[in-house]
């Protein structure tokens, strides 16, 4: 998810709020309310905050209205609302999967140590059809370690991508990196998304080694940089850069 688009539409705060408020019926295009929702990222107000926690609270199940409540769980998370952790929690438990998808990203972006919240979330990865690798990413950057034992079982999952971001949390969470050869190796397998997805968790799992490989990765080179600077960002302070390239000095 980026921003590149968010000010798209060129919307004020206030006629953002004032779409974000109208009534479907009363709107000539029914998707104005998810534009207003996505725009309200631009401002970072109290009222844009509290008028995104009330267009999540509305739970009239027509589709426009559930694709602009989708779209506010994602600008609080955006946004990094603490105070709307609560009703973006009660969203978990949504029988819309991407509204589920949703609330688990924005959880993730704010940030939270509640166990309670954490556990919940571990809890999705036995309730069938949710984006497990949204799931497994988020109670990784969450470090919520309870969960491993549930997350090992998706690392021989038949969808790359998933098992991609099992083994790099599970190498994460033991310590033990012995597996991740496994995430490499998809750098040049045919499904274009496992290429993607599997540069994400190697800079995810800060797996220096890698580096070479991400190279000659046949994605783009947008992606391939992208790797690239992410692990030397954190690589080249830290000094593991130079660690691989001279392995004979002691640090």
């Amino acid at each position: 998810m980026d921003n590149r688009f968010a000010n798209l539409f060129g919307l004020t705060e206030e006629q953002a709020l004032t779409l974000l408020k109208t009534p479907l019926d009363q709107l000539e295009d029914k998707s104005e309310r998810y534009v207003a929702a996505s725009h309200l990222i631009n401002f970072p107000t109290e009222r844009s905050i509290n008028a995104l926690i009330e267009a999540v609270q509305d739970r009239d199940p027509q589709l426009y209205n559930r694709i602009a409540r989708r779209k506010s769980v994602e600008s609080l998370g955006r946004l990094k609302a603490s105070v709307a952790l609560p009703v973006i929690q009660s969203c978990l438990g949504d029988d819309d999967c991407y509204t589920v998808e949703n609330a688990v990203w924005a959880i993730g972006q704010i940030g939270t140590e509640d166990e309670a919240i954490l556990e919940e979330i571990a809890q999705l990865l036995e309730k069938p059809g949710q984006s497990y690798r949204v799931i497994i990413q988020t109670l990784a950057k969450l470090n919520y370690k309870p969960a491993l034992e549930r997350i090992k079982k998706f690392t021989e999952s038949d969808n790359e991508p998933i098992a991609s971001a099992a083994i790099a949390t599970v190498c994460r969470f033991t310590g033990d990196y012995t597996q991740m050869s496994k995430i490499v190796e998809l750098l040049q397998h045919d499904n274009v998304n496992a290429r993607r997805g599997c540069i994400q968790d190697l800079i995810d799992a800060r797996y220096y080694q890698a580096i070479p490989n991400i190279s000659r990765s046949p994605v783009s080179m947008v992606f391939r940089l992208r790797g690239i600077r992410l692990l030397a960002e954190t690589g080249v302070p830290a000094g593991k850069i130079h660690q691989l390239l001279c392995p004979q000095w002691n640090y």
